[in-house]
């Protein structure tokens, strides 16, 4: 189980025009790929070398597979797919490229990590 510590920040809200202090989850240090890597190497005993071998192979997949338009199934992690914002046309003719107006990335949480988040502890720092 996870968990997560939150504290209160003075911020201005714009729709009532007031300060009010508003709960905000305490941002920890970002995990670089080397100590993942070191982590996961010790955790499985696969040699570092190996690991990061995979890993970069894994990425490059995932990146190839993604940016040609395929949804890639992370396991417990969720999805990692294209997502898009077009224009509407009126019939099939009108449809062009340049009716895209924005291509992202888009993530989607499986049941699991959306199960594993409903069931964080959020402590109050203070």
């Amino acid at each position: 189980m996870g968990n997560i510590k939150v504290r209160g920040k003075m911020q201005r809200v714009a729709v009532i025009n007031q300060n009010r202090v508003l709960a905000r989850a305490v941002r920890y240090s970002t995990v670089k790929q080397n100590e993942l890597v070191s982590y996961a190497s010790q955790s499985s005993h696969i040699p570092e070398s190996q690991l990061r071998a995979c890993t970069l192979a894994i990425r490059e997949a995932i990146a190839y597979f993604v940016l040609n338009g395929h949804h890639v199934d992370l396991g417990k992690f969720g999805y990692l797919g294209i997502r898009s914002k077009q224009k509407a046309a009126n019939d099939a003719e009108q449809v062009r490229s340049d009716l895209v107006k924005r291509v992202t990335i888009g993530y989607t949480p499986s049941v699991e990590i959306k199960n594993a988040i409903a069931s964080i502890r959020i402590d109050t720092e203070i």
